[in-house]
């Protein structure tokens, strides 16, 4: 998370916990109509016109060690966005007589530049047995761990979970809800964490 007035410089260790170095390469795109059904990404060639640079865009771990990838926020913006990171393996030979298989994880890392003036503006609506979520803001809210009761003093665990979703500015989504009660979602802003029941 870069907030506006916080540190623009942010480091993710990358472990080789294996017993073979680790040849990775760092693939930084940029979220194009994040949420939507024309979500896209463009891959970062100049990181001045996309606003963050992400350095080494290759390494070699040794077994046993970690190194950084460094990801630097370039510029202060009136609009969210929104990067995807990969740390892709890039696979070695297999040695051997026979056929051998290698299983390579890669990972991603989500970076979200936030606005100059944050304003998240969540709009839901409930129609019955149906949740209704718009964002209008300029910042995206995350919708985690939502949960249905049967009563007011239903243990959580005992609840019927509900599904979650980022929303970012201008997303629209909709929860088909098992039953016509308050519906309670954990939600974030940033690093900042509240709960919202909706009747």
């Amino acid at each position: 998370h870069f907030q506006p007035d916080g540190d623009a410089r942010q480091d993710v260790e990358i472990f080789n916990s294996g017993e073979d170095p680790l040849y990775i390469e760092i693939e930084p795109t940029q979220v194009l109509s994040p949420g939507e059904l024309n979500e896209d990404r463009a891959i970062i060639r100049d990181p001045r016109q996309a606003g963050l640079l992400v350095t080494p865009n290759k390494l070699i771990i040794p077994p046993g060690t970690a190194k950084l990838v460094r990801m630097v926020k370039l510029e202060n913006t009136p609009e969210e966005k929104v990067y995807r990171i990969a740390a892709k393996p890039v696979i070695g030979g297999v040695e051997g007589a026979s056929t051998g298989v290698k299983v390579l994880i890669g990972y991603e890392v989500l970076a979200i530049v936030y606005p100059n003036n944050v304003r998240p503006d969540l709009i839901v609506e409930r129609e019955g047995k149906l949740l209704k979520v718009r964002n209008d803001g300029n910042a995206n809210v995350l919708m985690r761990e939502g949960f249905q009761c049967p009563t007011p003093d239903t243990p959580k665990e005992q609840c019927t979970p509900l599904p979650g979703k980022r929303m970012y500015p201008g997303n629209e989504w909709q929860v088909e809800l098992p039953e016509d009660l308050p519906v309670t979602y954990y939600q974030s802003v940033g690093t900042r964490n509240f709960v919202e029941t909706y009747q």
